[in-house]
């Protein structure tokens, strides 16, 4: 659970921050990245060859990162950094039974766009 935190928290911190807060972030994200990199090699899932809790759980990270990331316009899930990662995204996102519980991508990236402007905009009134 407490890696989940760490996650969502450094994740928080690369796509609503700038400058240093946001690199530190950024290599949050990279570090615990890096640990998911390594359970998947050499498996097409978490589990093995089907989808299984952990990739559930980690969903967020082949569906809500993705748009979060083309919201913000950084590369939190870079493919050359991490193939494994992101050919477990492409392969647990091809499965019909998850396609059917995913939201529809244009209102995330609505969802996420707005929160964007929300968080902008108490930014700017902070330092006028």
């Amino acid at each position: 659970m407490s890696n989940v935190k760490e996650f969502f928290a450094a994740t928080w911190k690369a796509c609503w921050n700038e400058g240093k807060e946001q690199e530190k972030g950024l290599e949050e994200v990279w570090e615990l990245m890096t640990i998911l990199e390594n359970e998947l090699k050499g498996k097409k899932f978490f589990g093995g060859d089907s989808i299984g809790l952990v990739d559930i759980a980690a969903s967020f990270i082949a569906f809500w990162l993705g748009v979060l990331q083309d919201v913000v316009e950084i590369k939190l899930m870079d493919e050359d950094k991490f193939p494994a990662l992101c050919k477990w995204g492409e392969d647990f996102l091809s499965c019909e039974v998850v396609k059917e519980c995913l939201p529809p991508r244009d209102k995330l990236f609505a969802f996420f766009q707005a929160r964007k402007k929300a968080i902008t905009a108490s930014k700017s009134m902070v330092y006028n």
